[in-house]
């Protein structure tokens, strides 16, 4: 399924134009018996009959790297408030030691710039926005969903990252607990290199996704993410159009586990086209090794990290995640 439109909404004021060279497209997308064209920052479905492009929605502003980032001297900045300009990351990591709340994570000093808490108390995004707004003023607690500091559990120290999540509501398309930067800067021809540890007690929900490298230029954040299949398996989904999925191999798969620390190491080659290279390891082992589209589209910017319940859809239980030694870089990382 596509993931930006509702389609019938729209065709009441459909703009119609002329077919532009395909040299221009950046996406064709068969749905249904129909055909969609992404054009631009704009996508067109055409029509069977004529040929003509019915404008659907815009998708991106095309014009968000020249209104968002800053080339000098051969760093790229990112334009952040008035006027401030912030080197992009290419490498990052943390290991939650030395906060106390989750408020003395989010700025320049550790590096993330937000959380998320998507919920039936506040389902849609203006209301999981004010609330966050809300937390940072010291205004607000938490409602249903949690996001903090606890030393109940942690791997290489005293702390980790506590992501707690009710199920959605039935008109819900899911709900989150996660924390994330938006201070990344990957694109095409880029490697990229993870590595996070994860915990889920026993007896609770199972995350959908623990880990997402998208952008938050494109309508809907597309991206690449680790997901844990069926509440079983690891594996890596790219969000966005098709919703291609790498998974394990059948019939040999490799459980994701509960009530014990679990690694999830993986390696990106990030391309539009069907040659990038997926890879995640678990525990040490490989358990997805394959080739595909990594990016939605060749221009896009993976500008966003986002960790913790970043998707959560069960409907029977309270999920909790605990999150820690998360590390992103360029390069290969030590052990």
């Amino acid at each position: 399924m596509l993931v930006w439109v509702s389609w019938a909404a729209l065709w009441p004021r459909a703009a119609i134009i002329d077919p532009r060279p395909e040299s221009e497209v950046e996406k064709t997308v068969a749905e249904n018996g129909a055909t969609y064209k992404l054009h631009k920052g704009s996508l067109y479905r055409v029509n069977a009959r004529t040929g003509k492009w019915e404008f659907a929605q815009h998708v991106y502003d095309p014009d968000y790297y020249v209104k968002n980032y800053i080339e000098r001297d051969g760093i790229i900045f990112r334009r952040v408030g008035d006027g401030e300009r912030v080197p992009v990351k290419r490498s990052f990591s943390e290991d939650f030691e030395g906060a106390k709340q989750i408020t003395d994570l989010i700025g320049l000093k550790r590096g993330w710039t937000s959380f998320e808490l998507q919920s039936p108390q506040a389902p849609t995004v203006s209301d999981y926005v004010n609330l966050r707004n809300r937390i940072l003023k010291g205004e607000a607690d938490f409602l249903d969903n949690r996001i903090e500091l606890s030393g109940e559990v942690a791997h290489g120290g005293k702390s980790a990252l506590k992501t707690v999540s009710v199920p959605p509501n039935r008109g819900m398309v899911t709900a989150k607990s996660s924390l994330s930067t938006e201070l990344m800067h990957f694109v095409k021809g880029d490697d990229v290199w993870m590595s996070m540890w994860c915990y889920v007690p026993a007896g609770g929900g199972m995350p959908f996704t623990v880990l997402d490298l998208e952008t938050t230029w494109i309508k809907q954040h597309p991206g690449m993410r680790i997901v844990i299949a069926d509440g079983k398996h690891a594996c890596y989904q790219l969000k966005g159009f098709e919703h291609p999925y790498y998974r394990q191999p059948k019939g040999r798969e490799v459980p994701f586990p509960t009530g014990r620390w679990v690694n999830l190491k993986s390696h990106l080659k990030l391309t539009e086209k069907e040659d990038g290279v997926i890879e995640l390891w678990q525990d040490g082992l490989k358990i997805v090794d394959a080739h595909g589209q990594t990016l939605v589209v060749a221009h896009a910017i993976y500008n966003s990290l986002e960790v913790g319940i970043s998707a959560y859809n069960e409907q029977e239980s309270t999920a909790t995640l605990y999150v820690d030694d998360v590390s992103i870089s360029d390069h290969p990382m030590r052990e």
